[in-house]
C-alpha cells in the first residue's frame, strides 16, 4: 500500500481507522480477475500476438521476438528466433572451425584467435594435408579401378548376344497362298537387341522376294522406332545372324542353315528412323531354296524355327 511504502500506518480511506493488515486488508480478487483479462498486444515488432493480460508471462517465454542475451557473452541483445543465426555466423566470441577442419584439424577458435592458432600450428596442419592427400590419391586409383571395372561390364553388355527365336505354324499354307499369286509377308514380333536397346523385327517371304521370287525363302531385319533412339549408336551397325533350326531331336545330328549380315554403311534400311519403322530391311532374298527346305527336313508339324542373333 502506498501509505506503507511512505512509512504511515494503513487506514481506511473511509473513515481514517487504522487497518490491521494481517485481518482487515485482503486483495480484491473479482478486480484482479478483470485487470488479468484485459487483452494486450505484444510490443515487439514482427509479433502478432494478442491474448488475455494473464498469458503475458508464457507468451515472452515462447517468443520469438522476445530479446535474449547471447549465450557466447558478447553482450548483444538478439531476438530470441535470431539467436542460432548470430551464435553461428556474427557472434565475435563464437568458435568457428579451423580452415584446415576437412583435413582432420578438430580446433575451434573465436574469431580473433583463428589466425593465430593457423600460423602456430603449421606443422600439423602439413602432416594432415599429407594424410590427405595419400587419402586422395588411393581414393582416385580405387575410382579408377571402378571405373574401368564399369566400362568392362558395360562393354560385356553391349557385346551380350541378343537371341531371338521365330516359331512360325501354318507354313505350307504360308507357302501355298503366295505361289498363287497372294503378296504373303510373314512378321516377327518387335524385339529388342539388349534392354535398352535397338527396336527390330523380323520379316518373312515364303515365297521369296527379289532375286529370290519363286524360289527361295526370303528373311530380313528391320529397325524400328525404339524409346532409346537418342543415346544409340546411329547408323545401326551390329551384326546379325539368320539361322534356320534343324528340328532333329538330336542337336548333334542337326544341320542349321545360318547367313550372317555384317556391318553396313549408312543407308535408309539401318539409319535412325523417323516414323513407326524404315521403310526398308536388309537381309537374305536368297536365304534357303525350297527345294532344301522341303527336302532337308526342316519343316516339323507345318512348322519352322528360325533365329535371330545380334552382336
Amino acid at each position: 500500500m502506498r501509505q506503507e511504502r511512505d512509512g504511515q500506518e494503513p487506514k481506511c480511506p473511509l473513515d481514517n481507522i487504522v487497518l490491521n493488515r494481517e485481518k482487515d486488508i485482503f486483495l480484491d480478487k473479482a478486480t484482479q480477475r478483470k485487470i488479468l483479462s484485459f487483452i494486450i498486444h505484444c510490443p515487439r515488432d514482427g509479433c502478432q500476438w494478442t491474448g488475455e493480460l494473464r498469458a503475458k508471462e508464457d507468451h515472452e517465454n515462447d517468443c520469438q521476438r522476445f530479446p535474449v542475451n547471447c549465450p557466447n557473452g558478447c553482450g548483444e541483445t538478439i531476438p530470441r528466433e535470431e539467436i542460432c543465426l548470430h551464435t553461428e555466423d556474427k557472434c565475435p566470441l563464437a568458435p568457428i572451425p579451423c580452415p584446415y577442419a576437412d583435413m582432420g584439424c578438430t580446433k575451434k577458435e573465436q574469431q580473433d584467435e583463428i589466425d593465430s592458432h593457423v600460423e602456430s600450428e603449421i606443422r600439423l596442419h602439413l602432416d594432415l594435408l599429407g594424410v590427405k592427400l595419400r587419402d586422395t590419391e588411393e581414393e582416385l586409383r580405387n575410382s579408377k579401378q571402378l571405373v574401368k571395372k564399369l566400362e568392362e561390364r558395360i562393354d560385356a553388355l553391349e557385346n551380350k548376344p541378343c537371341v531371338y527365336l521365330w516359331k512360325i505354324g501354318s507354313y505350307h499354307e504360308s507357302l501355298r497362298r503366295a505361289k498363287i499369286g497372294h503378296k504373303v509377308q510373314m512378321k516377327s514380333t518387335s524385339f529388342h537387341t539388349d534392354e535398352f536397346g535397338y527396336k527390330v523385327r523380323m520379316s518373312l517371304y515364303p515365297n521369296g522376294d527379289g532375286k529370290g521370287k519363286n524360289t527361295h525363302l526370303s528373311i530380313f531385319l528391320y529397325i524400328m522406332k525404339g524409346d532409346y533412339d537418342s543415346i544409340l549408336r546411329w547408323p545401326f551397325q551390329k551384326q546379325v545372324t539368320f539361322t534356320l533350326i534343324d528340328p532333329k531331336e538330336n542337336p548333334e545330328d542337326r544341320n542349321n542353315i545360318s547367313r550372317t549380315m555384317g556391318k553396313q554403311e549408312e543407308k535408309e534400311w539401318n539409319s535412325r528412323p523417323e516414323t513407326e519403322e524404315n521403310s526398308s530391311g536388309w537381309g537374305f532374298p536368297e536365304f534357303v531354296s525350297h527345294d532344301n527346305l522341303m527336302e532337308g527336313g526342316y519343316i516339323l508339324e507345318d512348322t519352322i524355327f528360325i533365329e535371330a542373333r545380334i552382336v
